[in-house]
């Protein structure tokens, strides 16, 4: 797909409705012209495996709001879209041919691009990831975004094979912690994890019933409470530091 941004918008369609389009959409890194979040247009032929393009700024807009601006906007020429073909997927190695395999010892799933400066010398299958993010308690609401709750990948190691061999290792993110896993420890997390799984089920049930007596306290209460404790340090900190200063006297003679 080209990700050169086009004037042009929604060519005219036929008078009667125009179902089961597809509309191929991927990212670009510069913004678009006039400031705007998406660019839509046309593919030549009607006929193609997707009607139309459509390049988004991530600056501006998500994905989700893209694809939702396209369905208004076709609607608007009587245009149903029924699918999206996302073209933000990275190339394999297999896409970038076999020389390039042959180049970097590279299997035909690794989207690593090594030629990119400081590049990794491992192999990696794309990344699985949970929609939900980090849910650290030690961490701001910005920072857990950064990250998906738990995500993995394929990881092959084969740098000079005949001296060091080859590994194959599952990389299980939780958060921003990583374990390295043969497949076999892979298997047996993903057995624990179903377990788990069954087990927290029952707690969430349980938590739900407990929930149902919350209840928000006296924002009024609340803040007396604190002023009270407030006092309390303040002449526990004063009293310590009378203390010391005896000491301190003492000491000196």
């Amino acid at each position: 797909m080209s990700k050169v941004p086009m004037t042009s918008t929604a060519t005219s369609t036929r008078p009667d409705q125009r179902t089961g389009v597809t509309v191929a959409i991927g990212a670009t890194s510069y913004p678009l012209p006039h400031n705007a979040p998406l660019d839509l247009w046309a593919t030549p032929s009607m006929d193609d495996v997707y009607a139309y393009e459509v390049v988004y700024y991530p600056g501006r807009i998500s994905l989700a709001d893209a694809k939702a601006n396209v369905h208004a906007q076709l609607a608007e020429h009587n245009v149903q879209v029924t699918d999206f073909l996302n073209e933000d997927g990275p190339l394999t190695a297999q896409m970038r041919g076999a020389e390039w395999m042959a180049r970097w010892g590279c299997p035909p799933w690794c989207i690593n691009d090594h030629s990119e400066p400081n590049a990794t010398d491992w192999h990696a299958t794309p990344q699985i990831e949970t929609k939900m993010r980090n849910i650290a308690a030690d961490h701001t609401a910005a920072e857990n975004a950064r990250f998906p709750w738990l995500a993995a990948k394929t990881v092959v190691i084969n740098d000079k094979p005949q001296a060091y061999g080859r590994e194959t290792r599952v990389w299980l993110d939780f958060g921003t912690s990583t374990g390295e896993l043969t497949p076999t420890e892979a298997r047996k997390a993903l057995v624990a994890m179903r377990g788990f799984v069954i087990e927290l089920e029952c707690l969430v049930d349980q938590a739900e019933k407990i929930a149902a007596d919350d209840f928000e306290g006296d924002p009024e209460i609340a803040r007396l409470d604190r002023e009270a404790q407030d006092r309390w340090i303040k002449a526990r900190t004063a009293e310590l530091e009378v203390k010391a200063d005896a000491l301190l006297a003492e000491a000196r003679g």
